[in-house]
């Protein structure tokens, strides 16, 4: 039998949970494998009979295909300003609200960090034309700062909810002797919660910006000039510019869509990982 590196035996029962564990895997990065050799395949080996998975000829065409037919290098930009910034709003802001619901004791406080995740709940499609409706009044329909305010909107009672269940895990002692050794509340806040809760603040920032970079609905109902579109809306856009002739371009697109995020998955995961156990599921 078999044994693992700590020589323990490797019962069937486990080998049979490696098995299932290594078949959801491989269904769940399957279509990201297909997208990945879709978009380096020549057209004419994807339109072929019968198809391939692996590629037999690696071209980089269908990337400056493109750019070349369509404005994704904006629209790129655009949700990399909006995903940024709103990423740097939810987590300052939801940082401070969070720290404030879990130290302070102010009457009808705590009822609002309870009320946030029914905030977080509603589901956006419902509040699109009221929303639509103020983003119009004041001015702000193709205005990329729009987004950037209703994502921060929409995404601080997750941040508030998550940091705030963190907070309570963090002890209070440490605090105190800081101010006890002559820090003021902000300074302790500074100096011990924050190195403290760095794992909590990834996972908040990572989803958050996951939740910004491939938003569609309100992107694609206030933005209508080409060039303030996002990625998401500008994937379909792109559909009806090539229409459905090159699928290589199409993935090409789908790719440079979901390789930032998973990139910063893989690269965070283990701080994800410490801050959803410690606080997000506590």
């Amino acid at each position: 039998m078999k044994t693992l590196r700590h020589g323990r035996p490797l019962r069937p029962g486990r080998v049979l949970q490696y098995a299932a564990l290594a078949a959801v895997v491989l269904i769940a990065d399957l279509p990201l494998l297909w997208i990945l050799f879709t978009a380096v395949k020549p057209d004419e080996e994807i339109i072929s009979y019968p198809p391939t998975f692996l590629p037999h000829t690696l071209t980089l065409d269908n990337f400056r295909t493109l750019f070349e037919i369509s404005s994704f290098g904006t629209y790129l930009t655009n949700s990399l300003i909006v995903a940024a910034v709103s990423t740097l709003l939810v987590v300052g802001l939801g940082t401070c609200a969070a720290y404030a619901l879990v130290r302070f004791r102010i009457p009808g406080l705590r009822w609002i960090g309870e009320l946030s995740l029914f905030a977080y709940l509603v589901p956006p499609i419902l509040v699109l034309v009221p929303v639509s409706q103020l983003v119009a009044r004041f001015g702000l329909a193709n205005n990329l700062a729009a987004l950037v305010v209703i994502y921060t909107a929409t995404l601080l009672p997750f941040a508030l909810w998550t940091l705030r269940s963190y907070f309570h895990g963090l002890t209070v002692e440490l605090e105190d002797a800081a101010m006890v050794d002559g820090c003021t509340r902000f300074g302790a806040f500074v100096r011990v919660v924050l190195p403290q809760s760095v794992p909590g603040l990834i996972a908040t920032a990572v989803f958050a910006f996951n939740a910004a970079w491939s938003e569609y609905l309100f992107a694609s109902t206030l933005m209508a000039e080409p060039d303030k579109l996002t990625l998401s809306p500008g994937l379909s856009l792109l559909m009806d510019q090539t229409s459905v002739y090159s699928w290589g371009v199409l993935m090409a697109a789908a790719l440079i869509v979901v390789a930032p995020v998973l990139v910063l998955f893989v690269i965070v995961q283990k701080f994800l990982v410490g801050g959803i156990g410690q606080g997000a599921v506590k």
